[in-house]
């Protein structure tokens, strides 16, 4: 008796920890595209096209933009006594993106990750998929991004000098610890960020727009396709 008592009390709570978990994905599913218009529901969709076009040029060995992972420019870059981490990738104000990763967790589609680089040791990246809740939204992390995503691609603002690459990721740096941003169309607000969304306002404020249509979403695949990334 005792154990088909227990084995009930056992069966309810996964039963109830379950009812749980799917309330939970619904309310946070609610909680993504609440007050979004047909027009935002047209833009994701074809943000979702746009997407899979990218994934299939780089599955191809084709891309966008090329990779400007160069050598001798290094001037922005503090030298510290470590070594520099396996897959670092750019400098100061480089903007490192993949198609392969994501940092959502609130939509099973919306892929592709970005970062903005601090030096050849560190980036400035958005997180909402982390299992430690320490390490989701805007925080510090190893410049490993190539080792993380081998399909990384470096890129650069064409003509920016070094003193606004420094100031676009002191902004990026204004914004550590700020949370996740959920609402992807809600890609203005200072209070939280996603990925791209994070780059794109970082140098957004220094007078270059990243986002290449210029959409009230922005991807790491609308970063991808700036003009004025290299």
């Amino acid at each position: 008796m005792k154990k088909f008592v227990l084995s009930l009390v056992v069966s309810s709570g996964l039963i109830l920890a379950s009812h749980v978990t799917n309330a939970n994905a619904e309310e946070n599913s609610k909680n993504e595209f609440e007050g979004w218009t047909s027009s935002d529901y047209a833009e994701y969709e074809q943000g979702k096209k746009d997407y899979e076009e990218l994934i299939n040029l780089e599955k191809e060995g084709k891309s966008l933009n090329k990779n400007t992972e160069q050598s001798g420019q290094s001037e922005e870059v503090t030298p510290f006594a470590e070594p520099k981490p396996d897959g670092s990738m750019g400098i100061t104000g480089s903007v490192l993106i993949t198609m392969s990763g994501s940092s959502s967790s609130g939509s099973s589609w919306v892929g592709g990750h970005a970062a903005i680089v601090v030096d050849q040791y560190s980036t400035i990246e958005s997180f909402g998929n982390q299992k430690v809740a320490s390490k989701n939204g805007v925080r510090y992390w190893t410049n490993n991004f190539r080792q993380r995503y081998p399909d990384a691609t470096r890129h650069d603002v064409i003509g920016a000098t070094a003193s606004e690459k420094k100031s676009a990721v002191g902004l990026a740096k204004s914004f550590l610890n700020k949370p996740y941003n959920f609402a992807f169309g809600n890609k203005t607000t200072t209070d939280k960020f996603y990925c791209s969304q994070l780059v794109w306002r970082a140098w957004q404020l220094m007078g270059y727009d990243l986002d290449y249509n210029r959409g009230k979403f922005v991807w790491p695949g609308d970063l991808k396709k700036s003009s004025l990334l290299n």
